[in-house]
């Protein structure tokens, strides 16, 4: 990789650019030098460090623990270099100034005043929503920051089967929201944790859905159901509340009650009635005090193009600590 850096380097900054090993790596801790590889680069006459990425890349807080470390070891720019880049990684790079380079000729190198793209910009396959699965998955680590589990821990805690929590654990692992150390008396456990915010929060929800699978109405709330929808924003915010009354029920408990359905159009437009709205997943998973948890209103309502309902939205999300705009 190093090769077809400097080539492309070469090409188009400028034909002196070098990069060889670099000496004084043999003082960095031994965790920094089984994780990068380090080099000596000099670019426009400037002198830095290129630390390449070998294989798993670090968050964002570990990055910069490392950089840190690396720090105490020279006054030089150190400049991350790595195969490939998702979007989302390079985006919150560059929010953090950390500088780096991707084999495919991107760049972002603010202490030379370069930030440049190829023409041809590597494009991030689309992203596929998740299960259901993953998606609790996702809220449980969201709301529990601290918790480190393993697959039959996390099966318990959310009521799955053990595949069904492998398979949930692995999309949030293959998406790199969450990283593992193997521990345990066999070696062969995998203890899962999540990445920090606000980066678990502007990489997952790209994945999430909404969790509304249809919409009913009927004369009364059922029993143990959560206020929901414009009717829970409003409870939180200056929104004026709707028409009416707004509820979420799961698909499971949907099936199980005897509801009786309103499908008249002419009496949905006069009456006030219930607007009850169907979940893929229990709704009362993650609410408090029979309200439904931030993260799943905000998904049930984010597809709304109202200016309003956005502002709301914001204003009640504001002081959660996984929020960023």
């Amino acid at each position: 990789m190093i090769k077809s850096v400097l080539t492309y380097l070469k090409e188009n900054i400028n034909d002196d650019v070098m990069i060889n090993s670099w000496e004084d790596k043999s003082q960095l801790p031994l965790l920094l030098r089984n994780n990068y590889n380090f080099f000596r680069m000099e670019i426009l006459n400037q002198q830095s460090i290129l630390m390449e990425v070998k294989e798993d890349s670090p968050n964002i807080e570990q990055l910069q623990k490392h950089i840190f470390q690396i720090r105490n070891h020279t006054k030089y720019p150190i400049v991350l270099l790595y195969n490939e880049l998702s979007r989302y990684r390079r985006r919150s790079l560059i929010e953090n100034r950390i500088s780096f380079l991707i084999k495919d000729g991107q760049m972002y190198l603010p202490f030379l005043g370069l930030d440049l793209n190829k023409a041809t910009e590597f494009i991030e396959n689309k992203s596929k929503p998740f299960s259901t699965p993953a998606q609790i998955a996702y809220l449980f680590f969201l709301y529990n920051p601290e918790s480190v589990v393993n697959v039959t821990e996390f099966a318990k805690k959310m009521n799955f089967n053990s595949m069904t929590a492998s398979r949930a654990l692995n999309d949030l692992y293959n998406t790199r929201l969450i990283t593992y150390e193997v521990s345990g008396k066999t070696g062969r456990s995998k203890e899962y944790k999540r990445i920090s915010d606000p980066e678990y929060f502007n990489i997952g929800k790209d994945y999430l859905k909404s969790p509304v699978r249809e919409i009913v109405y009927t004369i009364k709330e059922p029993e143990g159901a959560c206020l929901a929808g414009l009717y829970a924003l409003s409870n939180s915010s200056m929104l004026n509340p709707p028409k009416n009354y707004v509820y979420a029920i799961s698909k499971d408990d949907f099936y199980k009650s005897n509801i009786d359905i309103i499908k008249n159009r002419d009496l949905i437009d006069d009456m006030k009635l219930v607007e009850l709205e169907i979940w893929n997943y229990d709704p009362k998973l993650f609410s408090y005090n029979n309200h439904l948890d931030l993260m799943s209103l905000y998904l049930s309502l984010r597809e709304l193009k109202d200016e309003r309902v956005e502002q709301a939205l914001n204003e009640v999300l504001q002081g959660e600590s996984w929020y960023m705009v």
